[in-house]
């Protein structure tokens, strides 16, 4: 009997023991295609352990959307492509575009193929996805004339609102009058008084700022902000632009004794050499020059690019070969980015140090372009922008969480005066 009940026992186990060995090679097989898997405790309860994935789609597109009447592409990626694309009607359901998908490359370690769709002919507004055969479609986007204006008017309606709060920085307040300077033509008058609420605005935190005490560490940006603000402000009140620029003189007087010659004190000077026309600020600018000679990579600073943009920019007497280096110096970083542009937002490999690198780079185009309105610069900033909002491995719109918002600002102006050049319509 207890043999018989030992050779039951030994049957038992070796019976239970297969059968957990095939249910635990199912479970592992079923567990690679499952999005979770369950595991039994010694409670009755069951433990869930979820590891969902991410389902990330392989068509990638700008997910605030692309301006009607200008440059359209979607990257696509996958281990094998399709000749073609079709654009689709989200509302609808319909077909409404098709193309050739072009420029397909291999990457060999990834395995994986990567190409570009383009729509620029389809220019009817609306919403929209693109779908590929073997790959899938996109997430959705919109077909807008009026994106960057939008999108240039959602960054300076938060700006002002900081300036009417007293949270915006001095920097700031220099980049949103700067990007008024160059791109008037955007900003809104709205009740028609001749004088952009920007300049309001901005206006009114002046007189904030004189109220409270500057922050020793503020006040030489402070004063190129002054210097410039009465530069754009002396057509609509003469004597207040004449106020602005006496008290720009004495707050870099207060520290001008102590400064060091950087990016700030340089800024300030041709801020205060443009508004006076006085030598002392020119002769002070001169002595900039053998550090130019010496650093390749000062337009990497937003004083000395937004400087050397105010020095060639202005009616005073300048050192015309002072004014050559910073034209080439411009030139040069513009072809620079424009070589490394592709490998720095390609959608699978991109190379690149984080949004405010690819801002930064952005940035200094745009300056380029606002000089020598070139074509090529402006599609490449679009690129750009149009990896930071969507167009990336992972299809993150890193606006308005990540990178500078200054550099919207200023992208976001530049691209909407040259798609649109008018101000940005009231909403209904």
């Amino acid at each position: 009997m207890n043999n018989n009940r030992r050779k039951a026992a030994v049957l038992f186990w070796c019976f239970a023991a297969a059968l957990l060995g095939a249910c635990g090679t199912g479970e592992a097989a079923e567990s690679s295609q499952s999005a979770f898997v369950a595991v039994e405790g010694m409670e009755s309860t069951p433990v869930v352990d979820y590891a969902v994935p991410r389902l990330l789609p392989n068509v990638l597109v700008d997910l605030n959307g692309y301006a009607a009447e200008c440059e359209k592409k979607a990257a696509v990626k996958g281990h094998e492509l399709p000749e073609t694309f079709r654009l689709i009607d989200a509302v609808t359901g319909e077909e409404v575009y098709s193309g050739d998908l072009t420029k397909i490359t291999y990457n060999a370690e990834l395995d994986l193929y990567t190409g570009y769709a383009w729509f620029d002919e389809y220019e009817t507004e609306g919403v929209y996805y693109l779908e590929c055969d073997k790959i899938g479609r996109s997430y959705q986007f919109v077909i807008r004339k009026s994106v960057y204006e939008e999108l240039f008017g959602e960054v300076c309606d938060q700006f002002m609102e900081d300036c009417d709060n007293h949270t915006v920085t001095t920097a700031e307040a220099f980049s949103l009058l700067n990007a008024y300077e160059w791109y008037p033509d955007i900003f809104e008058d709205e009740n028609e008084d001749q004088i952009p609420d920007v300049l309001k605005t901005l206006q009114s935190w002046v007189s904030y700022m004189e109220e409270s005490e500057i922050d020793a560490a503020d006040k030489v940006l402070y004063a190129a902000f002054l210097a410039k603000f009465s530069y754009n402000y002396q057509k609509l009140d003469q004597q207040y632009a004449t106020d602005c620029l006496r008290r720009a003189s004495t707050v870099f007087g207060q520290v001008q004794t102590t400064l060091s010659r950087d990016a700030d004190a340089f800024l300030a000077l041709t801020e205060l050499y443009r508004a006076t026309g006085l030598y002392t600020y020119r002769n002070q600018i001169s002595d900039y020059k053998s550090f130019f000679e010496n650093n390749g990579g000062y337009l990497d600073e937003m004083g000395y690019l937004y400087g050397s943009m105010t020095y060639m920019a202005t009616r005073q007497k300048v050192e015309l070969e002072l004014c050559q280096m910073f034209m080439e110096a411009l030139m040069e970083r513009g072809e620079e980015i424009s070589k490394r542009y592709e490998e720095m937002v390609c959608p699978v490999t991109a190379r690149n140090n984080g949004a405010d690198d690819l801002l930064q780079q952005g940035l200094e185009l745009s300056c380029a372009n606002y000089v020598l309105n070139n074509y090529q610069y402006t599609s490449i900033i679009e690129g750009f922008l149009h990896y930071l909002m969507g167009q990336n491995v992972e299809s993150v719109n890193f606006y308005p969480e990540e990178g500078d918002r200054s550099s919207y600002l200023l992208l976001f102006a530049q691209l909407a005066q040259i798609h649109g050049g008018d101000a940005i319509p009231e909403e209904e």
